[in-house]
């Protein structure tokens, strides 16, 4: 759809997004003439003429730069590299009427009369992304399809010192002519051949509503209202690509499939933004991925893991069945400061396991920390697992809002089964109405208070750091006299386990 929207909250429901062609502003950005007209009527003799008053006004938008604050995010990041040779990288801004705020060709609002607009105007962007590839981008050189951005001033944009340049057609209502703006100058056949056509351009922005409900805590707008961009060419892989946001105002006639005249040979485009990422090589389709893992002698999971060294005569036979499970030795960092070597395996890794029900359930990372005795390796894939669970939890603000009024109501219950003594020990204590009992039975009455009102409350029971571990036991590590000793020096049992590992005195 085109149109208006309602950023009320709850006009979607939670996880839901809703999709918009455009979203147009009551009034693009250019020029108007509002013009008054009053006609006196009624009045003896000759009618006089009508009272005629204009006033020229100008609305002003986003032209020769756009503000950080309004972009929200690009894809593929910045800086980045991964396979993104199937993406269409985009921007997204937090001004979801942005890509419509002004019109593509500014001659169509130049002293545009304000009663004579009419419809929705024109739902065509005029800004877009452009992808360069690298072996099209030479900084510094003449012979180069995309040159290197340069800062020049608003007259040179719209009137270059070579007349080789094709300039945007602004018409007469530029602003300042000494303000300076970013450009960029592209081969006018390289430009044509990448860009997209006026027809394809609307179809290269949208925008859209999105229900922003339990993503506070990762400081999204309240209102989730967003527009987006997007190029019409994918990235080079393996490569490193530079993405070029540019103004299309005053290039109506410029765009692909237009005809320029062969005067010029290069055509000026006012630079929004740039960003560059890497894509890696392609490793194939979807489809031959899931084929090499399905048939034989195509790889299997192995085209998931680790790959194995050729000298495997330097490799344990253990750590060669770890690595085969899909297993990854890692830097472990101990708590005092030394440095050692344990095993982590993602929860993704292609490779089949036995599903065992005496792992868990766990009270914190450390407690499924897994530990061999045989090759004194700690094993980090529960621990890191139910760290990541942990966090992933805490971060959706309607789960963790659930929990918090769960233990308040835990807690609540506890204090109301406190509250709810028998009537006859209260009575017992506090004696008759003008009769009070003796100290000796008040005190028999208060203590049967304490055994029969308190001891029915179940109250929640948690061990220790130290008392888990050491319930549970290290066989073959640490003798009954060891752990005795670690409880009643209230040590850190980890810590006591690498002693006694490297032959140290607890």
């Amino acid at each position: 759809m085109t149109s208006r929207f309602d950023t009320n909250p709850g006009t979607i429901g939670p996880g839901m997004i809703r999709f918009y062609d455009a979203i147009l502003n009551p009034l693009e950005a250019g020029e108007y003439t509002l013009k008054a007209e009053q006609q006196v009527k009624d009045l003896p003799g000759e009618a006089p003429p009508p009272y005629v008053a204009t006033q020229q006004l100008v609305v002003d938008g986003p032209r020769y730069n756009i503000s950080p604050a309004d972009i929200h995010m690009v894809y593929p990041p910045a800086n980045q590299e991964g396979r993104y040779d199937t993406v269409m990288p985009n921007m997204v801004f937090t001004n979801f009427a942005l890509p419509w705020a002004r019109d593509i060709d500014p001659a169509v609002k130049t002293n545009n009369n304000l009663s004579a607009k009419d419809g929705d105007g024109n739902p065509i962007p005029w800004i877009g992304l452009l992808t360069i590839y690298p072996d099209e981008l030479v900084a510094n050189s003449g012979t180069a399809k995309a040159g290197a951005p340069q800062t020049v001033t608003v007259s040179e944009l719209v009137r270059p010192k070579d007349p080789k340049i094709l300039p945007p057609a602004l018409g007469d209502l530029f602003g300042a002519e000494d303000t300076q703006v970013s450009v960029v100058d592209l081969d006018i056949a390289y430009f044509q051949s990448i860009c997209p056509s006026i027809d394809e351009l609307p179809f290269l922005a949208h925008a859209r509503e999105v229900n922003t409900d339990g993503k506070i805590l990762l400081g999204m707008e309240d209102d989730g209202c967003f527009s987006l961009v997007f190029s019409n060419r994918l990235p080079m892989a393996p490569g490193q690509n530079t993405m070029y946001l540019v103004s299309y105002e005053g290039h109506q006639a410029h765009l692909h499939g237009s005809t320029i005249s062969s005067d010029y040979t290069k055509i000026r485009l006012v630079l929004l933004g740039t960003w560059q990422f890497k894509a890696l090589d392609a490793q194939g389709s979807f489809i031959q991925l899931m084929a090499n893992l399905c048939l034989p002698g195509r790889g299997g999971v192995k085209l998931l893991q680790m790959p194995l060294s050729d000298k495997t005569g330097q490799i344990s036979e253990d750590a060669q069945k770890a690595i085969q499970m899909g297993y990854v030795p890692m830097q472990n960092n101990m708590r005092q400061g030394e440095e050692s070597t344990s095993w982590y395996r993602g929860p993704f890794v292609p490779s089949p396991t036995k599903r065992d029900f005496s792992y868990g359930p766990y009270h914190y990372s450390d407690h499924a920390i897994h530990y061999d005795p045989e090759n004194g390796l700690f094993n980090h894939a529960y621990s890191s697992a139910w760290q990541t669970g942990r966090l992933l939890a805490l971060s959706d603000s309607n789960f963790s809002s659930a929990m918090f009024n769960w233990r308040n109501n835990y807690l609540n219950s506890i204090v109301n089964s406190t509250k709810q003594l028998d009537r006859e020990k209260m009575i017992a204590i506090a004696g008759e109405a003008h009769n009070m009992m003796p100290t000796a039975h008040a005190r028999a009455a208060v203590g049967m208070l304490l055994a029969g009102g308190f001891s029915k409350v179940k109250w929640p029971q948690i061990l220790s750091r130290t008392e888990r571990v050491l319930q549970e036991g290290l066989p073959g590590v640490l003798s009954e006299e060891e752990k005795i000793a670690i409880v009643e020096n209230d040590a850190d049992p980890l810590l006591m386990l690498v002693k006694k590992i490297k032959g140290e005195q607890l």
